[in-house]
């Protein structure tokens, strides 16, 4: 009886090869014989399910945003409430720099990417433009101080959450610190100093 292959966990396993691949040397040093090698498999079985780098990297592009998300949904199993989820969904941004440093480079070097590719920036600006979508809603159900509008300061929040996640992976600063950072700016829009 042939062997059962499970194809979409191999895709996975490829473009996550990938990933780590981009992450360490940039998508220049993404190629389909490259990724093969990482993933110690053949580069023949590599173009069966990619045929061409395009395939790969747009393939990449949604596995690290699903990551991305699955790290920030697993940060918010217990929240209670609008603004415990505000914080910890930022927490869980900034905290890639830490836990998930391939996913973090691996979304630098994809942002590249995107500037050129269609495909990708849609992609992330799909992902990008429901993650603010989320947070307006949170700092709208949550901000007391007067005059807070909700969607230029998500937009605020995620950026700092976005640089303190650089901070972190370059060791500029722990993950602590980037919490108090992140929790100073939260309190200036009038989120509770307790959280």
């Amino acid at each position: 009886m042939p062997k059962q292959v499970d194809h979409a966990a191999r895709r996975a396993e490829i473009a996550h090869a990938a990933l780590r691949l981009g992450a360490r040397e940039g998508l220049a040093g993404v190629s389909i014989g490259r990724v093969a090698q990482e993933a110690g498999v053949s580069k023949g079985l590599v173009q069966h399910y990619f045929p061409a780098k395009a395939d790969l990297l747009r393939a990449s592009a949604y596995l690290l945003r699903q990551e991305i998300e699955r790290h920030v949904r697993a940060a918010l199993l217990d929240a209670a409430g609008p603004a415990d989820t505000l914080r910890r969904t930022l927490l869980a941004v900034v905290e890639l720099g830490a836990r998930a440093p391939v996913l973090l480079l691996a979304g630098h070097a994809f942002l590249a990417t995107a500037v050129a590719d269609p495909d990708v920036r849609e992609l992330y600006r799909a992902g990008g433009d429901t993650v603010h979508r989320e947070l307006a809603a949170l700092v709208a159900a949550t901000a007391s101080e007067p005059g807070v509008e909700a969607g230029a300061e998500a937009h605020v929040l995620l950026g700092l959450a976005r640089g303190l996640a650089d901070g972190v992976l370059i060791g500029e600063l722990d993950v602590a610190q980037a919490a108090a950072v992140l929790d100073h700016q939260l309190r200036r829009i009038g989120l509770p100093a307790d959280l």
